[in-house]
């Protein structure tokens, strides 16, 4: 009992100690989390929200129609653009699930899911430069470099995965902005995104590089 006493405060000490030196450790949240783990999948250059989930009555009214360059000011001085049409979508759309959402012949097994599934038709851009918007997208600014949603993330809630970093990230190539989209800028470096690229190599650097020579 007295050597029980006596170890107590020490190996508290050191448990304390290792949980505020482990950046990942999992933090307390304002409400009582549900998801254990997030997937974003982003696609740069991905098929159209017109032919997918975004379904636009309008644009078979307007089919052929020539687009106004002077009501998009973004686009008048732009190579290939000289003159812009309306074009009908490619996919027939229909309503499934309880909620209604429509959903283009595109994807019919997305089409099965769609009351578990909450589409944000709503969100949008003023950028149409694609770098610009993808770093808006990911850190919150068009210009200035901010951390990552996934630095956020990582840095307010932690992980409780001591195995791998808090936040990876799955690139094979390097997307518009760069690193920058998750980067973690002014939060602490821990908090950034750790590139794998799948292939041979994924992590560089984990393997040390030997010399033929002794």
């Amino acid at each position: 009992m007295v050597a029980g006493s006596v170890m107590m405060p020490a190996l508290v000490a050191d448990m304390m100690g290792e949980e505020q030196a482990n950046q990942y450790a999992p933090r307390k949240t304002h409400f009582s989390p549900k998801a254990r783990r997030v997937i974003f999948i982003n696609l740069s250059g991905g098929v159209s929200h017109l032919d997918t989930f975004d379904h636009k009555p309008q644009l078979y009214r307007d089919h052929g129609k020539e687009i106004a360059k002077g009501d998009h000011p973004e686009i008048q001085n732009r190579p290939g653009y000289e003159r812009i049409f309306l074009k009908t979508p490619q996919w027939q759309f229909k309503r499934y699930g309880q909620c209604g959402k429509e959903v283009s012949s595109l994807f019919p097994e997305v089409a099965r899911c769609v009351d578990d599934i909450a589409f944000i038709n709503s969100m949008h851009t003023s950028h149409s430069n694609h770098y610009n918007a993808t770093l808006g997208m990911h850190t919150g600014s068009f210009t200035v470099t901010r951390p990552s949603i996934g630095a956020w993330v990582s840095y307010g809630l932690g992980t409780e995965n001591q195995n791998l970093p808090s936040f990876i990230v799955i690139a094979p190539h390097s997307p518009y902005a760069g690193g920058q989209v998750w980067g973690s800028d002014f939060l602490p470096g821990a908090h950034q995104g750790t590139r794998v690229v799948p292939g041979s190599n994924p992590v560089p650097n984990i393997t040390p590089r030997v010399s033929g020579k002794l």
